[in-house]
């Protein structure tokens, strides 16, 4: 039988946009905060 893989999941709503983060942790790495907040910055720029 397959163990079972628990995943962590965070979701975050700006206004109508719904953003889901799934962690994925290595030693040495740029933290979640921050690429959370160049995803959500990326998305609201205007093009």
């Amino acid at each position: 039988m397959a163990a079972e893989i628990t995943r962590e999941e965070y979701t975050y709503q700006i206004e109508n946009r719904v953003f889901i983060v799934t962690p994925i942790y290595k030693e040495k790495g740029e933290p979640l905060r921050d690429i959370l907040l160049k995803l959500m910055l990326a998305d609201i720029e205007p093009r």
